[in-house]
């Protein structure tokens, strides 16, 4: 079984790049090259947010954990997530929750409650994902009064259903399709609500982050900012979901080439694409080894004292 998954894996990404390499081969004529330009400027800023991002991604779980009655430092919290998240590239789409059990028994976390805080990590993650995306969806066609008429319900439901009760309904659903065993979350309502205020920042700094890697290298206008949020969270979204697909390979591609093809040539959406997935990459790996140093000079201050 495990051996047909990796094929199955091998085979669908294979085909996802084929036709997007293809499609940008045969249409590269069409890429708008007098429009192109590099403004390492905006590339910078498009990193500092991604670091933003991960830093309220980390905060965010540290708060989780502390929650759950574990106090954690920000220091011990950044490099188990910075070490844990790079495994999610392993096929299978748990190695960087069992990562981080792993690596949070070095600082006595119960193993239990790290498995638990991963899946209202990735829950909230999720709820505030489509919140953003149905929000964003409805800001793109510029009528405001029927902006307003869908912000209301969909904000509505969205409270309603970060309700523990009805939200551990609707997680024990998603686990339930996944075949992992019930959880129950005891954390109050109100601790709910400040703990996705975490996943809207974390989720609006990697959406700014997206709009400044894009700017810098094809001019995008401001306006079409919402029409970037629904791409950039819709396409995560279903490569995340896509667990044998690691790290969403291909599938978030195709997605995102395709949500962006409306508002840019076909070949310069796939080409944006690749360069999305090399962009967060390249800091994952970065801030992967950033995290290794981190640990190395907290356990020289803990062998110190």
């Amino acid at each position: 079984m495990r051996i047909l998954k990796r094929v199955l894996t091998v085979v669908v990404v294979s085909i996802v790049f084929y036709f997007l390499i293809t499609n940008l081969v045969k249409n590269w004529q069409k890429i708008p090259f007098d429009s192109l330009h590099f403004h390492s400027l905006n590339l910078i800023i498009s990193y500092v947010f991604l670091f933003l991002n991960f830093l309220i991604f980390v905060e965010g779980w540290r708060n989780i954990m502390i929650k759950f009655g574990h106090s954690i430092s920000f220091k011990n919290a950044f490099w188990i997530i910075s070490s844990s998240q790079i495994a999610k590239y392993v096929p299978g789409g748990i190695w960087f929750a069992l990562g981080r059990v792993y690596l949070g028994k070095s600082r006595n976390l119960k193993e239990e409650n790290v498995a638990l805080s991963v899946v209202v990590e990735t829950g909230l993650t999720f709820l505030v994902g489509i919140l953003l995306f149905l929000l964003s969806v409805s800001f793109v066609s510029q009528k405001i009064f029927a902006n307003f008429l869908y912000i209301i319900p969909i904000f509505f439901l969205f409270l309603l259903v970060l309700y523990p009760p009805i939200l551990n309904r609707v997680i024990n659903f998603a686990l339930k399709i996944l075949k992992k065993p019930n959880i129950k979350i005891t954390v109050s309502y109100s601790q709910i609500l400040k703990l996705s205020i975490y996943f809207f920042g974390l989720w609006i700094a990697q959406i700014i982050g997206f709009y400044f890697v894009i700017n810098a290298i094809y001019p995008m206008p401001i306006s079409k900012i919402f029409t970037l949020s629904a791409t950039y969270t819709l396409s995560w979204m279903t490569g995340f979901v896509v667990i044998f697909a690691p790290g969403g390979l291909g599938v978030r591609e195709g997605m995102m080439t395709l949500l962006l093809s409306p508002i840019l040539p076909a070949p310069l959406a796939i080409a944006i694409s690749f360069i999305a997935r090399i962009w967060i990459t390249l800091f994952e790996i970065v801030i992967f080894f950033v995290g290794l140093l981190v640990k190395r000079l907290s356990n020289l201050k803990d062998n110190s004292q």
